[in-house]
């Protein structure tokens, strides 16, 4: 496959002509910003059905694994309690999600999608789905599957949330 047009090997001198080198040049420093970019395209893309990308993670997490109690959505997104409690109350005043008392513990509520829930989560995926293209577009099809290997590698290889590393 030929190569992108606007191909890049590394971001524009714009962006990073401010930057010192040990910032340009530095990866955590540069998956931040591209995490930033890819997040701000995927809530204005998002806009147009009424949710933010948290939100549609938040709907993916609850249809595509079942019902999860708040504080274990919030653990998984990496979303504190508060802010979970506002996206939720959001998408339960919209109609996509309802909370039912879980049977093993009175104190805990599980979230659950409703029909119109999952319907706006499958068009929030399509939306994300383009997102990604757009996003990616600066790269061949090689460079991001491996771009993918790659992040999923460094993902599987980080600690997890109860480790005190």
């Amino acid at each position: 496959m030929a190569r992108h047009p606007a191909r890049r090997s590394s971001p524009p001198a714009e962006q990073t002509a401010g930057l010192p080198p040990s910032m340009r040049d530095r990866v955590p420093f540069l998956l931040f910003r591209a995490a930033q970019a890819s997040l701000a395209l995927a809530n204005q893309m998002l806009r147009g059905v009424g949710l933010c990308a948290r939100q549609a993670g938040i709907l993916t997490m609850v249809t595509e694994l079942g019902p999860m109690t708040q504080k274990d959505l919030g653990q998984a997104l990496h979303v504190d309690r508060t802010t979970m409690v506002a996206l939720l109350d959001d998408l339960e005043n919209k109609g996509y999600v309802q909370r039912q008392r879980h049977p093993g513990d009175r104190r805990a509520f599980l979230i659950q999608p409703t029909q119109a829930g999952r319907a706006v989560k499958t068009e929030a995926v399509r939306i994300l789905d383009r997102q990604q293209a757009l996003f990616l577009a600066g790269l061949t099809r090689a460079e991001r599957e491996r771009l993918a290997v790659l992040l999923k590698q460094l993902h599987d290889s980080l600690p997890g949330p109860d480790s005190s590393s």
